[in-house]
């Protein structure tokens, strides 16, 4: 290192001194471009003598404060080339080396043309700031070849030789995992609410126009010669048979929220099903049932039992049932 250059102790990763001392000189450049884990070089045009990282502690804050940063942090040359990425933004694209190479390598292939025009656009349109949340849907590609959901802001400012561009890049992987499952949340919910209007309609309506039915054919039935009795009895019957059926698919449309523990919500179908069979199945509970399932599993089970007793119902012609649940060793086994 010259003469005309004074050494901080080094960071993890170098801060570029260009980037330190912009606001401080404007006419100062730097020595050399700082990659990843090389010392911080501070230009003699902006300080005469450095004996100490001390006596300069607005540039050690700031070189602490960016580089442990939380957010990836880049700083983009007019040319697209990496001047400075700070610790964060190495971790995030799986990398030891960001400084010297294009941002453009760090899109995925099929929007990197794509992005190289709308950069150059960028860097030559009037300064315009894009904060995160700019409901856009941004990828880092990893140099492993995996991407990353990002929420990227940039901040563009000018010096001698261009505009260069800051780039603080957010990893949202948590949040749109939460936003998935939210949208499969609302789609059973709403799936939920679907099921429970079907099964009120096939109460309230056709399982009413069915007895209806099936009392006026015994009306009709009542003082007929006995083939047309016969006949009609024979409807009567097909009726029943369909009467049952619609209770059957009542019962397995039911409602799948929680209202309760487990066990009463258990109990609910067994005392729903019991007005379907014509008879109560015995249920049994063996294990930390309460305790160890999560409220995924929970209402799988309900569901999977109620599906269960209502093929009872369908196709066994059963006297009795029995439905066993058992707990142990982290798995969970129901047998009816």
């Amino acid at each position: 290192m010259g003469d005309s250059e004074a050494r901080i102790p080094p960071t993890d990763k170098g801060l570029c001194a260009w980037a330190l001392i912009q606001g401080h000189d404007r006419d100062a450049q730097p020595t050399r471009r700082c990659g990843p884990r090389c010392c911080i070089l501070v230009h003699p045009a902006w300080i005469d003598t450095l004996a100490d990282v001390t006596a300069l502690p607005d540039v050690a804050l700031l070189s602490h404060a960016v580089e442990l940063a939380p957010d990836g942090i880049m700083i983009v040359s007019p040319q697209g080339e990496i001047i400075y990425a700070n610790q964060s933004m190495h971790t995030m694209a799986m990398t030891d080396q960001m400084v010297g190479r294009s941002v453009d390598e760090f899109v995925p292939d099929d929007y990197r043309d794509r992005h190289t025009i709308q950069r150059s656009e960028y860097h030559n349109s009037p300064g315009r700031r894009r904060p995160m949340g700019s409901d856009l849907n941004l990828v880092l590609r990893r140099d492993d070849g995996t991407t990353l959901p990002v929420d990227i802001s940039l901040s563009p400012f000018d010096h001698a030789d261009g505009r260069y561009v800051i780039t603080v890049v957010r990893d949202v992987s948590d949040r749109v995992e939460h936003i998935s499952r939210l949208t499969v949340a609302t789609e059973q919910l709403a799936l939920v609410a679907e099921r429970e209007r079907i099964g009120r309609d096939l109460h309230d309506v056709v399982l009413q126009h069915l007895y209806g039915m099936g009392l006026s054919v015994q009306a009709i039935a009542t003082g007929s010669p006995e083939p047309i009795h016969d006949r009609l009895d024979a409807v009567i019957d097909d009726i029943d048979r369909i009467i049952a059926e619609v209770r059957t698919i009542v019962f397995t449309l039911g409602s799948s929220t929680h209202t309760g523990t487990l066990g009463q919500e258990l109990a609910d179908v067994v005392a729903q099903a019991s007005r379907v069979l014509g008879f109560t199945p015995s249920l049994r509970l063996d294990g930390p049932v309460e305790s160890a399932l999560s409220d995924e599993v929970c209402t799988e089970l309900v569901a999977s039992m109620r599906e269960a007793l209502g093929n009872v119902a369908r196709h066994a012609h059963a006297s009795r049932a029995e439905v066993n649940i058992t707990v142990a060793n982290n798995t969970v086994q129901m047998l009816v």
